[in-house]
């Protein structure tokens, strides 16, 4: 599974509290099997650091976060997942409930759009959009 080097470029917007954050990073991108691999690092603070994994096709997105920060997610409309999200100040049971995830192939760039619901510790805490662009 050789890759080629991407730009991969988060926004993510919680409609709740009207917060956006932008995260830029740069990975590899390969396909296996039709399914799309986008593994990168993430540097945190502290200096410490976080792998992580994006696994997608038509159907669905999974996120793997390895590091100081530890979790799995799984996007995929009607489907709810659950996980622990571990960071260093704690670990917080973490419920999404997917709503929405389009992804957009053009020649040289993948959009991927999530919306869904989070719940930490079985409380509401906003209904938020994810739109990844890898370039």
């Amino acid at each position: 599974m050789s890759g080629e080097n991407v730009r991969i470029t988060f926004d993510s917007y919680m409609y709740d509290t009207d917060e956006h954050i932008q995260v830029s990073a740069t990975g590899v991108h390969s396909i296996k099997d039709g399914m799309h691999y986008v593994i990168y690092t993430e540097q945190v603070e502290g200096g410490q650091s976080v792998r992580n994994i994006l696994k997608f096709d038509g159907e669905a997105l999974e996120v793997s976060k390895i590091g100081t920060t530890r979790t799995n997610m799984y996007y995929k409309p009607g489907h709810k997942h659950t996980d622990v999200y571990r960071t260093p100040l704690g670990e917080y049971d973490m419920c999404i409930d997917t709503e929405k995830y389009i992804l957009v192939v053009s020649e040289q760039r993948y959009k991927l759009v999530t919306e869904y619901k989070l719940e930490l510790g079985g409380v509401h805490v906003s209904k938020c959009k994810v739109e990844i662009s890898i370039e």
